[in-house]
């Protein structure tokens, strides 16, 4: 999309903070630090999450044929769910909580929860209903295959062959974020949905390793996410600006649309401003966790040792402008 039709222009995004971002890091970050061992869950959640991993794998191998052959596809999908109560399987999905209150236990059940899995689980039950178009499996092959990083990213040893392919050097192209987010396409979520529309600037490559790229994933498919249940208009809006000539870092900026309680209420809570949002612990119906995984992935990659750091830097914040709520984080480029 055109910035010029963006409702908060290149310029105004990039006076939300300073250019200048040094990094506190000797190497750069792989994408790993909230993850938990599967050794560790209760038998329960194990079970839940391990048959959550093997339907999302089975889907993604119907799913490989969404460009050659969606109609085909959509067929199998529907051939396949008919042995499987998706249903049943997205409650127990949701109900996965930290009953012992770990921080880093919540973080991962909230990314279970939500990440590529809060959209695809609405094709999921909609397909079924014969509600899903065959054009539509191209945004669940993305939503399925990211599902699947981020649960490797965030559970170790669910699938080590594939986690060690994870690892493995190999250089991310911002292209691969303008294929699932740059389309315009309906963002789906529970109650809500939204069209996102995407302007980047910039051509290169955003992480070295799928491990990085799914943690990068994390933090906008929460913001994404965020936005799309908030959003007064049901649009979301997502600019990727290279800062400088020769960019080091990319700032990432979400934003919707807010209604004048929503502003006040947040405002209310939050004297010093809503970039307090990403310490976390504020929620309007969900788990006030997401925009605080958010702020840890963005300290990890800058090697920033607080939150409170972060925000005084400028490394990500918040703002209301011109009546659109506006988040914003930064990344580092990948040395090609």
């Amino acid at each position: 999309m055109d910035s010029t039709s963006f409702p908060i222009s290149s310029t105004q995004i990039y006076a939300l903070a300073t250019n200048d971002l040094p990094t506190y890091r000797q190497i750069r970050y792989d994408g790993d630090g909230i993850a938990l061992d599967i050794g560790s869950l209760t038998a329960d959640d194990r079970q839940i999450i391990e048959e959550l991993y093997l339907r999302l794998s089975d889907l993604l191998a119907v799913l490989r044929g969404h460009r050659e052959s969606p109609e085909e596809t959509l067929r199998q999908l529907s051939a396949y769910g008919v042995g499987v109560d998706w249903g049943e399987l997205i409650n127990r999905v949701r109900g996965l909580s930290a009953a012992d209150g770990d921080p880093v236990r919540a973080k991962v059940f909230h990314d279970l929860r939500g990440g590529g899995f809060l959209g695809l689980s609405m094709f999921l039950q909609m397909i079924g209903l014969g509600l899903v178009h065959a054009e539509e499996t191209h945004r669940m092959f993305n939503l399925a295959r990211d599902q699947l990083k981020i649960m490797r990213n965030s559970v170790r040893g669910i699938d080590p062959q594939g986690f060690g392919h994870d690892c493995d050097l190999r250089l991310h192209s911002i292209d691969l974020l303008l294929e699932k987010w740059g389309g315009g396409q309906k963002h789906r979520l529970q109650e809500r949905s939204a069209e996102v529309l995407v302007e980047c600037q910039f051509h290169g490559a955003v992480s070295e390793r799928c491990l990085e790229f799914s943690a990068l994933d994390r933090v906008l498919y929460n913001l994404i996410n965020n936005a799309t249940a908030h959003s007064a208009d049901g649009v979301v809006y997502l600019s990727i600006l290279p800062l400088g000539d020769h960019p080091e870092h990319l700032r990432f900026t979400v934003f919707n649309r807010t209604t004048e309680q929503q502003q006040v209420k947040i405002t209310q809570h939050f004297p010093d401003g809503p970039g307090q949002l990403f310490q976390g612990g504020f929620t309007t119906g969900g788990s006030g966790l997401g925009m605080r995984i958010c702020a840890d992935f963005v300290c990890n990659a800058y090697g920033l040792p607080t939150v409170s750091q972060a925000l005084a830097e400028g490394y990500l914040g918040a703002r209301f402008l011109d009546g659109f709520f506006v988040a914003w984080f930064h990344w580092p480029v990948a040395a090609e």
